[in-house]
């Protein structure tokens, strides 16, 4: 059956599984029009490869997660393997693309190509460029060749190296894993809430019992991967986690991920479906969503907070939610710092003079990575200045660096 017949033949098949998986009428016709592109697709070129690879890719933003592979094998005829192949050709060698063009690269030459690391791809293309061709077992072989070098040169353990470099890697290591594993768990407590919410009677108990353990999981996640660790302010010998600013987005999402942690904190039957609904499904959205600019729960897109807020910033002091850039303006109606000081003043038959503090921190100065900051040198604070620090914001007495005999 040629894949022509196909286009007819499967048709059914497609809206037995657009009925099953929800799909909306108009993603419904945009998925239609990516199918009939498979399906009359025949022999590719280079540049046919990549756009079909770039075709799977929007299908798949368009259908349910992990729907993709389904819906390519019952609308359009192809096996779950070449799917995942064609995707891995658009992704992985995006960027060598014009040059593969030029080169001719068959499309079969760039599935194996997919798999390969940079260096060898560029290997591959040089091969090609010198050799006027490149056929499957020409990239087989580099990457076999590569393969047998990294297994003779000793494998260092990153946690081994020393120095900045060192550091770096296993930071990007914890970074990289402990995302994966954090993002995980809550698709993990998403994938249990989908199935519990159309069910007419949701099971507090059993949903709580597969859930709570892995929100408690995912919140130590989230404190590892965002927060800080300082000396605890009123016990300096005692060293905790600094909390995300309270009221924050992922503060909320860090108190969801607490109140689901025990099934105590759980609202009682009637009021767990809206919760589930209403507060937890979107919460749990918004934190796995891939977009640039998610919208929070009950927000309208206009209002989603971007990463470029227009105020300065005091380096030294809490940031309010909303600054116009007048310092007065912060919160309407209330007293100023220089009136409430003014105020106090007065009763002692005094005049109180204030000196605002220059912004030391502005949204131009550039903000550096992780990688950038490790890799200058600065002045850091000796740990007596941090203690000292601690206590003069907590109100605890420093002792006298004096001696007792020179204030005699």
């Amino acid at each position: 059956m040629t894949k022509n017949t196909n286009a007819f033949a499967l048709p059914s098949a497609a809206r037995t599984f657009y009925e099953a998986n929800a799909v909306a009428e108009d993603i419904k016709s945009q998925l239609e029009e990516t199918a009939m592109f498979l399906i009359n697709i025949s022999r590719r070129s280079t540049e046919e490869a990549f756009k079909l690879g770039e075709h799977l890719e929007r299908a798949a933003e368009l259908l349910p997660e992990g729907t993709l592979e389904k819906w390519a094998v019952e609308r359009c005829g192809y096996t779950a393997r070449h799917v995942r192949t064609q995707r891995a050709v658009f992704r992985n060698l995006a960027h060598y693309k014009d040059i593969l063009v030029e080169l001719a690269v068959g499309p079969t030459v760039l599935g194996k190509l997919s798999a390969a690391e940079p260096d060898q791809i560029e290997q591959a293309i040089g091969f090609a460029a010198q050799n006027g061709k490149l056929r499957v077992q020409d990239v087989a072989a580099i990457m076999a060749d590569s393969k047998n070098e990294a297994e003779a040169r000793p494998q260092i353990d990153p946690y081994d190296v020393g120095g900045l470099d060192g550091l770096k890697a296993i930071i990007a290591i914890k970074v990289r894993e402990g995302l994966k594993s954090f993002i995980g768990h809550l698709e993990e407590i998403r994938a249990h809430i989908d199935e519990a919410l159309p069910k007419k009677n949701i099971v507090k108990k059993s949903l709580a019992d597969k859930t709570h353990l892995t929100a408690r999981l995912a919140r130590r996640e989230l404190e590892s991967l965002a927060q800080f660790v300082m000396p605890n302010p009123h016990c300096t010998s005692v060293v905790w986690n600094s909390p995300l600013p309270p009221k924050t987005r992922w503060s909320e999402v860090g108190d969801m991920l607490y109140k689901m942690g025990s099934n105590e904190n759980w609202p009682e039957k009637e009021k767990l479906r809206t919760w589930l609904e209403a507060e937890v499904v979107p919460i749990l959205e918004w934190a796995t969503s891939k977009s640039s600019a998610p919208a929070w729960p009950g927000v309208e897109t206009s209002e989603v907070l971007s990463v470029n807020v227009p105020a300065e910033v005091d380096a030294d002091g809490p940031v309010p939610a909303d600054v116009s850039g007048n310092p007065d303006a912060v919160a309407t109606g209330a007293p100023s710092v220089e009136e409430r000081m003014g105020a106090i003043a007065a009763a002692f038959g005094a005049t109180a003079t204030t000196e605002v503090p220059k912004p030391k921190l502005t949204l131009q100065d550039d903000v550096p990575s992780i990688a950038e900051a490790l890799s200058k040198s600065g002045k850091h604070l000796k740990r007596p200045e941090i203690v000292g620090r601690i206590k003069s914001a907590s109100g605890i007495a420093t002792p006298s660096t004096t001696s007792p005999a020179a204030t005699a």
